[in-house]
């Protein structure tokens, strides 16, 4: 009786645990222990029409690694997808998890989605990169607001990073960037386009993203780690030949493009499955001072 009173009660307090408790997730892994916070307020929630949508709310999910304790991390900044208009940062939890379990903090962000309430014909991303580099050398006004509107966000993102990154053993002096599709424009847009960030960034991960016109990019600028599949036809791979093209004019020896071949758009599955290894090696390589620098390549699989 009073072992059946005991089991009880113990699930009662783990059911009142998880009913009161629900922002702080562990996952033990052979790696290390990855503590996810998840619905943390960056910034004050975006007046009308977004103030009352929880996927463009200003909010992020932290994953923490958790050994060794006291050391400070790198950290990635990552932006999902979802063309603007859809997508959550809690999309891509398999794939920050994993770069997490290696010793890479992740600050994975939700955005203010522009194309969600302000639909415009032509201004898709499909629409505008599908086909190739844009007609005229530019994109639709409106999906040219969205990028600005996201890139604002992911600056007060960082603003939030460098003011709180003690209290979450985070090293903000190791900033990484990326996202996926819309996320990956948005990050390549803050690292290369947007002005006066409060951190500075140390590279940039794309994932079958795109910049309007590569020539923005300046010498010195972050490098980048492109994957992108050679049949996607969102966001077309002249978008990856641009950025590599524009890399090796001005002379930015670390960056790496890895054409993937016969994939098409969001390959997320090949990356959490087969790239992890590759991109934590990139984030290392890049926040380490001791990194030597190498030749811009180009790896088609």
């Amino acid at each position: 009786m009073c072992a059946e009173r005991s089991t009880t009660i113990s699930g009662l307090l783990f059911i009142l645990a998880v009913l009161f408790f629900p922002v702080m997730v562990f996952a033990q892994t052979a790696e290390s222990t990855v503590r996810r916070i998840q619905n943390i307020r960056y910034a004050p929630m975006p007046s009308a029409p977004f103030d009352k949508d929880s996927g463009c709310d200003r909010t992020l999910d932290l994953y923490i690694p958790e050994e060794p304790a006291g050391k400070k991390w790198p950290v990635l900044l990552f932006i999902h997808g979802g063309g603007f208009a859809g997508g959550d940062k809690g999309g891509n939890a398999t794939l920050c998890e994993k770069l997490a379990r290696s010793g890479i903090a992740v600050v994975s962000v939700n955005y203010r989605l522009y194309l969600k309430y302000y639909k415009t014909a032509g201004a898709s991303a499909g629409a505008n990169m599908g086909k190739g580099l844009p007609a005229g050398g530019h994109f639709h006004p409106e999906l040219q607001k969205a990028i600005g509107m996201a890139a604002g966000d992911a600056a007060l993102a960082m603003q939030w990073l460098k003011d709180h990154a003690a209290q979450y053993s985070l090293n903000a002096q190791k900033l990484m960037i990326s996202g996926g599709s819309a996320g990956a424009m948005t990050a390549l847009y803050v690292a290369y386009v947007k002005p006066a960030l409060p951190l500075k960034i140390s590279g940039v991960i794309d994932f079958w993203g795109g910049l309007e016109d590569a020539a923005v990019i300046k010498k010195n600028a972050p490098p980048v780690l492109v994957y992108h599949g050679s049949a996607d036809q969102t966001i077309h791979v002249a978008y990856a030949a641009a950025l590599q093209k524009r890399m090796t004019e001005t002379g930015n020896h670390l960056s790496e493009f890895h054409i993937m071949e016969g994939k098409g758009h969001a390959a997320y599955r090949v990356i959490e499955a087969e790239k992890t290894g590759e991109v934590v090696s990139f984030i290392r390589r890049i926040t380490d001072t001791a990194g030597t620098p190498r030749q811009t390549k180009s790896r088609r699989r």
